[in-house]
């Protein structure tokens, strides 16, 4: 599965795993990348940071710049939802939590949001690790499992 790492993806992951960089220092050029690719792409999963929404606005407690980014997020989410195809998964989360009103300038919250659409599920919650995401990728990907690492897919 080719993965297209967007933002600064391919440099979290040192580069490793990821067949075609689409670089973007801001909100605007990832979201604009992962638009392209869903308009465009046949096979494969994207994986895109949002960082100025951590980076520029959260830690840095800018209510207004925090605002405004997810504001453009929730713009961008209702596209890309609506330009799913059957067998399609979206994911959007967080490494962290983050709560520009609490002191400090670190991980604020102790859960990361998580929104996952895919064919025949309503919505629920789920209150699992970060590690359960890549547990579902995984197996929405393969339709395997991967013992031994953490994580429980919340995906058929």
């Amino acid at each position: 599965v080719p993965v297209h790492g967007v933002g600064k993806v391919p440099e979290l992951f040192a580069g490793v795993g990821v067949a075609e960089a689409h670089p973007g220092a801001t909100n605007e050029a990832a979201i604009g990348s992962v638009d392209a690719l869903l308009a465009g792409l046949d096979r494969g999963l994207v994986f895109a940071n949002l960082v100025e929404t951590d980076q520029v606005y959260g830690h840095r407690k800018d209510a207004e710049g925090f605002h405004r980014a997810l504001r453009e997020i929730d713009a961008a989410a209702g596209r890309w939802l609506a330009a799913l195809r059957p067998g399609d998964l979206l994911v959007l989360t967080a490494d962290h939590g983050c709560d520009i009103t609490r002191p400090g300038s670190d991980h604020t919250r102790e859960h990361a949001p998580l929104l996952a659409r895919f064919d025949g599920h309503g919505g629920r919650r789920h209150d699992g690790p970060l590690a359960d995401v890549g547990a579902s990728v995984l197996r929405w990907l393969t339709g395997e499992d991967a013992p031994g690492l953490p994580g429980q897919p919340f995906v058929d």
